[in-house]
């Protein structure tokens, strides 16, 4: 190298360990943005905690202006939903509106619920639920969809709010050494705010914005027609998917199950939509071309999201076996087929699960079957062990957060960290993904230990195969000639410390784009 080239700057890492940028497969950049200026519940392990910050928020604004906030946690407090009279304790003059922690329920106060003209009479929205006492009378709680009948009121951000929450974001992804971001429906708008940004050379990462479900097929397709014509560098920022829900969370037992919660009998969560209308959506997005995403976490909803992906298929052609996804150890990997050993094109749009967290067992290689990706975020197993156990049973925990088997059937699994529902710290997920254990370190060896992965496969999985899951492994995701120069330089050696040595473990250096962004 020496020899043949000179370089402008030589930097010695002193035998530091390199590796690509990490890439996360799926976080809410523009949300995580906000929440770190909103009121934020992390660590608030008593309601009384959370009624605290509640308190001291409405005391620091006007009266009437808006209390939002997010990442309150019922399940810390002993599993009770809170209630509005709790919100109207500490802010009686200030409408309170905060999701928990998985931004699948709601908690609103008297004001808000009074401002949105939600009343006893107000119906339960198509997959929702609004939570009522005794008397009828909402308690606050609004699960899925219902939570849309007060947040249609909180007013939206500004623009100038916008950006600075891209601006916080971007200063958290280059201190964990993240050069890539999967954006889960920011808002096609927000594609502007990205391009502002890279006009002025501040957009630090390479930015694959997913469109929503609920907008009408014509109008995605205008707006990706509308992005396009810009001629933006796609490799800076791209529309690559759209994304939809099927179900909720575990955590507020909300997910769509087979069968019911093992600790609720009558609960079997709650699907978003019906196996109908998701399969039509689905189906007509994939006839225009796009790549979907859908969020199942439930094993019905897995089950929902696979039927769907197998109608589509069917428009192409394509049968819901025979196709075996290779996994990616060279940039210009060969797909074969397995019976004839003739060469054959993946499945073309990639379609994904998004957090898949419980699966049936024989959904597993319908998954591979059809070359659907399971994108997963390792950290969620470790914070929802807790009570995940509790809420499956025995038997459908060998599913859950399963991705060792996903990867020995063949699926491809891209690991994020959803923030800011879980931290943005991709070393987070790296631990939780090789251990299996809490940050407390317990159960030692971890929880279902058959499910962890080597730091190496975990290290590739939130480098290689989110540029995969995007479209571009022959650009990044790899330390290779004709890649990306985009890394993270790291304070310990990742493939040898022992793996609790991991979350003391930092980003040094980030270079994106050839160009040293983040130095510590």
């Amino acid at each position: 190298m020496r020899r043949a080239y000179v370089g402008e700057k030589t930097i010695d890492l002193q035998g530091r360990l390199v590796t690509p940028g990490f890439n996360d497969a799926h976080l809410h950049f523009l949300n995580g943005g906000l929440s770190l200026a909103r009121v934020n519940f992390s660590g608030a392990k008593t309601l009384e905690e959370t009624k605290r910050r509640i308190a001291a928020r409405a005391r620091a604004l006007p009266a009437g202006a808006w209390v939002v906030g997010r990442g309150w946690d019922h399940t810390l407090w002993g599993n009770e939903w809170p209630n509005r009279k709790d919100l109207d304790e500490v802010a009686p003059n200030n409408p309170v509106f905060v999701q928990r922690v998985d931004g699948h329920v709601s908690w609103a106060n008297s004001l808000a619920l009074e401002k949105a003209g939600v009343t006893r009479a107000t119906r339960d929205p198509e997959g929702g639920e609004i939570l009522r006492d005794a008397q009828g009378e909402p308690t606050g709680i609004l699960k899925e969809t219902a939570a849309g009948l007060v947040g249609r009121v909180v007013p939206a951000p500004s623009r100038e709010e916008k950006m600075e929450a891209l601006a916080r974001s971007l200063a958290e992804a280059r201190r964990f050494g993240l050069t890539s971001v999967h954006d889960s429906v920011s808002g096609y708008e927000t594609l502007a705010l990205y391009r502002e940004l890279l006009a002025k050379d501040q957009l630090t990462v390479r930015v694959a914005e997913w469109l929503s479900m609920d907008t009408p097929v014509e109008v995605l397709v205008r707006q990706r027609e509308e992005f396009n014509a810009l001629k933006v560098d796609p490799l800076r920022i791209r529309i690559s998917a759209v994304k939809g829900y099927v179900d909720g969370t575990l955590g507020s037992r909300t997910a769509a199950m087979l069968a019911p919660f093992s600790d609720d009998p009558h609960n079997s969560g709650i699907p978003r939509m019906t196996q109908e209308e998701l399969t039509r959506k689905v189906v007509a997005i994939d006839a225009a071309g796009f790549q979907v995403a859908l969020h199942a976490i439930g094993d019905r909803a897995n089950r929902m999201a696979l039927d769907a992906f197998q109608a589509a298929s069917r428009q192409h052609g394509v049968s819901s076996g025979g196709i075996e996804p290779v996994r990616l150890q060279i940039s210009k990997a060969e797909v074969k087929n397995p019976a004839t050993g003739a060469a054959q094109a993946l499945y073309p749009y990639r379609h994904r699960i998004e957090h898949a967290q419980v699966v049936a067992p024989s959904d597993f290689a319908r998954y591979r079957d059809l070359g659907v990706l399971a994108s997963m975020q390792p950290s969620h197993a470790i914070s929802d062990k807790r009570w995940a156990p509790d809420r499956l049973g025995e038997y459908r925990s060998l599913g859950a957060y399963s991705w060792h088997t996903f990867e020995a059937y063949g699926v491809r699994v891209p690991f994020g960290t959803d923030w800011p529902i879980e931290p943005i710290s991709p070393y987070l997920g790296l631990f939780a993904a090789v251990t299996r254990e809490s940050t407390e370190f317990e159960p030692r060896g971890g929880w279902l230990p058959q499910e962890r992965l080597p730091i190496a496969e975990a290290i590739r999985c939130y480098t290689a195969e989110p540029a995969f899951a995007s479209f571009e492994e022959k650009e990044k995701g790899q330390i290779a000639p004709g890649m990306l120069a985009d890394l993270a330089v790291h304070s310990r050696d990742l493939l040898t410390i022992k793996p609790e040595e991991i979350l003391q473990t930092e980003t040094t250096m980030t270079i994106f784009d050839g160009r040293v962004v983040y130095q510590k």
